[in-house]
């Protein structure tokens, strides 16, 4: 259910006025707008279904999708078959941090780094306590404390929509945890638009005092990643279902090859191929 601390800094997204809490909805006082609570999620919009553009990844993202409705199942085949994580985590960044603040993982998924966080995706999946449209989030401004955003803004048309509302919610000298690809093949989930140098990301979140931005994902995963979906393409013989499932072995086959990562991601030239970037800042 929705703590306390959260519903006192919800506003309603269409008024940005003060909503109630009444039984199961949330009501605003002005426009009389009402927000369901159903199976302890808060559904600031309705429920999406899959969108057409997944046309392209059908096969893994059906896989995926049916997954995600078992989250343990999901973070063991993820972190097994999908990319080596190098450098600090979100968890890592917040363990000093109390939980009577405010944390909130923008599109989460269905995964839980800690029970105090609340889960903010657009989709209604297990362990996600409220269902919105992140370009559009119902938080009060300055009223988060730390903000968690991972492998996101790579599926968003506009990105820079999402770092303005990120900053708008976020307290002064308030925390941000986000992490974003750079050399990697296309993934839709549901949709994919962006990659970011390091030098990319800097700029992004210029608004920002950086704190420290450091390599996420190893060279070798983003070798693996272009290599797998290469020599997939190279023996599906333009067949996009074949290529999905040659795609899903040849990732099994050299997932164990990800280990090097761990042997190179600090050096220095690790940057000019990295899978992926982390950014940690505060807000000024």
């Amino acid at each position: 259910m929705i703590n306390k601390k959260i519903l006192d800094n919800l506003i309603c997204i269409k008024c940005l006025k003060r909503v109630r809490f009444n039984k199961k909805i949330l009501t605003c006082d002005t426009c009389k707008r009402e927000y369901p609570i159903i199976n302890d999620k808060l559904y600031v919009i309705k429920p999406v279904k899959d969108s057409k553009e997944l046309v392209d990844d059908f096969v893994i993202n059906r896989l995926k999708t049916f997954f995600k409705k078992f989250p343990k199942i999901y973070n063991i085949l993820y972190y097994l078959f999908g990319v080596t994580f190098v450098g600090r985590n979100s968890k890592n960044v917040i363990k000093n941090i109390d939980e009577k603040k405010i944390i909130i993982n923008l599109g989460s998924g269905p995964r839980k780094i800690r029970e105090d966080i609340i889960n903010v995706d657009f989709y209604p999946f297990t362990n996600v306590h409220i269902v919105a449209d992140i370009v559009n989030l119902p938080f009060k401004d300055n009223s988060v404390d730390v903000i968690i955003n991972e492998s996101v803004l790579e599926h968003i048309k506009n990105p820079q929509t999402i770092v303005k509302e990120m900053y708008r919610i976020l307290k002064p000298g308030g925390l941000i945890y986000v992490t974003v690809p750079f050399v990697v093949s296309f993934h839709s989930s549901p949709n994919d638009y962006y990659r970011w140098s390091m030098e990319g990301l800097r700029q992004l979140f210029k608004d920002y005092k950086e704190i420290e931005i450091d390599v996420r994902g190893g060279p070798t995963s983003a070798m693996l990643s272009i290599f797998n979906d290469w020599i997939a393409t190279l023996f599906s013989f333009g067949s996009r279902w074949l290529h999905q499932i040659l795609l899903i072995i040849f990732m099994i086959i050299t997932s164990p090859l990800k280990i090097i990562d761990y042997l190179i991601y600090k050096f220095p030239s690790s940057q000019n191929i990295a899978y992926g970037f982390y950014y940690i800042g505060k807000k000024k």
